[in-house]
């Protein structure tokens, strides 16, 4: 794509990268109590959405319902300046948030949480705003209401195909990867409109997000003794580097290293040079500390890492990559600043909430 067409969209981002929270800032704000965590907050681009949080409902889900908003007004602001085919896939990129607000409500009923302590722990998005999900989740006595009513929404007909297995194995994971199936799907379609440079960069980011998630899958089922065959199911079966006798591999592999090696063995068959850096980073992870948890924060910060490096692989500003980086960078500041929020009000130790963080070295 014409390098012109970015002229709109690249001030602003300029912009906005120059006012991301500095990492040592946010490591500054660790141990802090919560009414400090707001008074900084107050002072930087969040300041709008956290001046409008009623000083007695100061509290991690008002604080995190601030930040998502700032990210989602921020996208909005980048799309409206974008190409239209560049506005497109953002906008389904914007999905993944609603997505995550109605996996939410459904645990919340899985888990038989009432209306209004439920509400304490999801975040509005898209068109489940607060109002819609409050209706949700008191006119639904399980998991099956929830999902008659949210039927009026595009994820409706993947959870109702979903609910058979559901109800044979009473797995909530089912509807779970459904969602995120038909996300990931409507996303990787508007990625295929992409020509040339952004279509390569968009594949190149989204499709190791893509690829990562069944990364994790793989692992937890791996943990959870889930069998060969269920686990198959759980999959997202889109990628341009995994095929289906690689995904089978890494599911009949005998532990979680031998998970990853045959992983690393199909990425560098297929020449995927972001993938194998990735990966290769999961086994020096795994040989040196064999925490599940700790790979995970291991994928986080190489999608983080993979984005930065498409910025210094292809001339900056005037191609996707510039767009999908900032916003990788503006989600994981605010993923950041939910742990140390989080933290701060379960009383969590600061050393233990500063291995949560997702910062580059």
């Amino acid at each position: 794509m014409s390098a012109w067409k970015y002229k709109q969209v690249t001030p602003k981002i300029l912009v906005s990268k120059l006012r991301l929270i500095q990492a040592k800032e946010i490591v500054g704000l660790v141990g802090s109590p919560v009414d400090q965590v707001y008074l900084q907050l107050a002072k930087t681009p969040y300041q709008k959405e956290i001046s409008e949080i009623p000083s007695q409902q100061i509290n991690s889900i008002s604080l995190e319902g601030a930040l998502l908003e700032n990210f989602l007004r921020t996208v909005d602001e980048i799309a409206e300046f974008s190409p239209k085919s560049i506005r497109v896939l953002l906008t389904r990129i914007l999905m993944k948030f609603e997505a995550n607000t109605l996996k939410a409500i459904l645990r919340a009923k899985s888990g038989g949480i009432p209306a209004d302590r439920a509400m304490e722990y999801i975040v509005p998005a898209g068109e489940l705003n607060a109002t819609k999900c409050r209706e949700i989740l008191k006119n639904s006595a399980g998991v099956r209401d929830v999902v008659k009513l949210v039927s009026d929404l595009e994820y409706g007909p993947a959870l109702e195909n979903a609910l058979e297995k559901y109800d044979r194995t009473g797995a909530l994971l089912a509807l779970e990867v459904a969602v995120d199936r038909h996300v990931y799907s409507r996303i990787w379609k508007a990625i295929k409109k992409l020509r040339g440079l952004d279509g390569r960069i968009a594949r190149t980011i989204l499709g190791l997000e893509i690829d990562s998630m069944n990364i994790r899958v793989i692992l937890r089922l791996r943990e959870a003794g889930i069998s060969q065959d269920q686990a198959r199911e759980y999959l997202i079966p889109i990628s341009e580097v995994f095929g289906r006798k690689d995904l089978e591999d890494a599911i009949q592999a005998e532990d979680a290293r031998s998970t990853i090696g045959h992983m690393l063995k199909a990425a560098k068959l297929n020449l995927a040079r972001d993938h194998q850096q990735l990966l290769q980073d999961l086994i020096r992870e795994y040989e040196t500390h064999k925490s599940l948890s700790r790979l995970e924060t291991i994928l986080d910060r190489e999608l983080l890492k993979t984005s930065l490096r498409m910025l210094r692989r292809y001339t900056p500003f005037f191609n996707i990559g510039f767009i999908l980086a900032f916003l990788n960078l503006k989600w994981f500041e605010l993923r950041n600043l939910r742990t140390i929020i989080r933290g701060a009000e379960e009383k969590i130790p600061a050393a233990k909430t500063k291995e949560l963080l997702i910062l580059l070295n």
